[in-house]
């Protein structure tokens, strides 16, 4: 898998952030530091959260896990089908 930087990333892509496999499920435009939000499990819970590029890795944009859940947003279904499918090395 190659490293997710802003220049080369896509709605629908796996992401590692640290050790958190994830689904990108929009990417805000303009936007300093970059600023993308993603889809990951927290156990069996989908969760959306914001995380930034910022120092050549991405971090989450608030301190910590968080986020809301993403069960919940219509809009993000397809990003947590995608998730619970689990094939994070296509």
């Amino acid at each position: 898998m190659k490293k997710a930087t802003p220049q080369n990333i896509k709605p629908n892509d796996w992401i590692f952030i640290g050790e958190l496999h994830a689904v990108v499920c929009k990417i805000y435009d303009d936007t300093e530091p970059f600023r993308i939000e993603i889809v990951y499990l927290n156990r069996d819970r989908a969760i959306n959260d914001d995380i930034h590029f910022v120092d050549g890795k991405w971090t989450f944009v608030h301190d910590g896990l968080g986020g809301g859940y993403a069960d919940n947003y219509p809009r993000l279904g397809e990003c947590v089908r995608k998730l619970r499918a689990g094939k994070w090395w296509v």
